[in-house]
Order: C-alpha cells, then structure tokens, then sequence
C-alpha cells in the first residue's frame, strides 16, 4: 500500500514539475526564498530558529491546533512545512485513518520530516517536493490547508493560490498564520521581512475564491494573526 501511495505521488509531482527556479514573472518579492532553496540547507540551525521558546507559533502550538478543528480521518497538507513540527502534531491528531502532506521546496526539510516520521513510527505522512508557485497536489484531495509563517514566502502568490484552492475539498479550510505588519507598531524586522500586511494577503486569497470564515483569537499570538477561509 505505501508503494502504491508513493509512486501515485511520484506521478503527480512528475505532472506538476518540481522546478526550484521559476521565472521571475509575477514575483512580489525576488529572491525571498534563497535560503531555504539552498540544497545544502542545514535543518540543525532552522531547528534552533523554528522549535524555540522565543517564537509564538512554537508556544502555542497546541492551542494553534485545537484551533484548526482537525478531525480523526482528515486529509491535511502542511504547506512550507520546514522542520515538520506542524506535520507530526497533524499526524497524530488525524489518526491512522488519515493522512498529512509535509509540502516544501527544500528537500532536506522533507528528509527531516521523513526520519522523524520513521522514527515515531507515523506512517500517515507524505513529504511533497513543490516549486515555488505550486503546492503540488491533485485536485479535491485534502480537507484543510495550512500555511504557517510561511504566505509571506509566496514569491508567486497569484499562480500558488489557484492551486490551494484546486487541492481543497469544497467545503475544505485555508488557515493562515502570518505577522502583522504595521509600520510604526511592528518590530523593525517584520517590516523588512515580511512584504505586506493583514489587509493585503487577505485580498489576494480572497481574489483567489475563498471566503473568510473568521479570525480566531489565540491569547500567546501577539505578533501574528490566524485567518480562516474555506473554499466556496
């Protein structure tokens, strides 16, 4: 069975393309990804900056999932899954009936996430390798889609967002996690790093055909917002 699902995936990505250099047309913001394009990424050091204390999504990770109303069976795809913390605490809470997808456009994150799997005995995760303006997955086949701290690392947003809303189920979510960007208030960094705020990724998503469901209050998010869409 974990053959059959690994060559069906090996045949989407081979549709699809996994390209890790796209054309420049259409980028909001060049060159945002070339650290995590670098095929000799070191996991170690995202490790230490990802999975620490001093960051919100890390601290409030499990009231960041009970907020993303999983449900035993679900078929979820963490996209820019980095270190994976996201993609096993997905694992178990979809049970041995369903399925996580671990998407980014670094293959060493994915190996990561495979040996964390392995070691942990998840066998209901999948790594997917993307380009960078494509998650890479079929049409209709996950039930929630999660972006963490990763949507402002869209270089290509308006052709990335047609195919979250394609992978979705109808009826499926969308959550976003990402800062809030407000010049004046936000730390010097978010207002270099991060392109845009609030008001404008959500006009993107919405332009892309998703409805906004609610923004959900998550008392530890001090600097960054949680967004739910479904797809209409």
């Amino acid at each position: 069975m974990k053959n059959r699902i690994g060559l069906f995936w090996i045949l989407c990505l081979t549709l699809v393309g996994t390209s890790l250099a796209p054309a420049q047309e259409g980028s909001v913001k060049p060159g945002i990804n070339e650290k995590f394009l670098d095929p000799k990424l070191k996991v170690t050091e995202w490790l230490n900056k990802f999975e620490t204390e001093s960051r919100e999504i890390f601290t409030a990770r499990l009231k960041i999932l009970e907020a993303c109303q999983i449900k035993p069976g679900d078929r979820i795809a963490d996209v820019g899954a980095g270190t994976g913390l996201y993609t096993q605490l997905f694992s178990d809470k979809v049970g041995a009936d369903g399925w996580v997808y671990a998407v980014d456009i670094n293959a060493r994150f994915l190996e990561h996430i495979q040996r964390q799997a392995k070691a942990k005995q998840r066998g209901n995760i999948t790594t997917v390798l993307c380009p960078q303006d494509s998650i890479a997955l079929p049409p209709n086949s996950v039930d929630l889609i999660f972006v963490c701290d990763t949507y402002h690392h869209f270089e290509f947003p308006h052709t990335t967002l047609p195919t979250i809303y394609s992978a979705l189920r109808p009826g499926g979510s969308l959550v976003v996690i990402d800062f809030e960007r407000i010049e004046g208030v936000s730390r010097e960094w978010v207002v270099n790093h991060v392109r845009a705020g609030k008001p404008v990724f959500q006009k993107e998503i919405l332009e892309a055909g998703f409805v906004l469901k609610e923004e959900v209050e998550i008392e530890e998010l001090k600097e960054n917002y949680f967004l739910r869409f479904t797809k209409s």
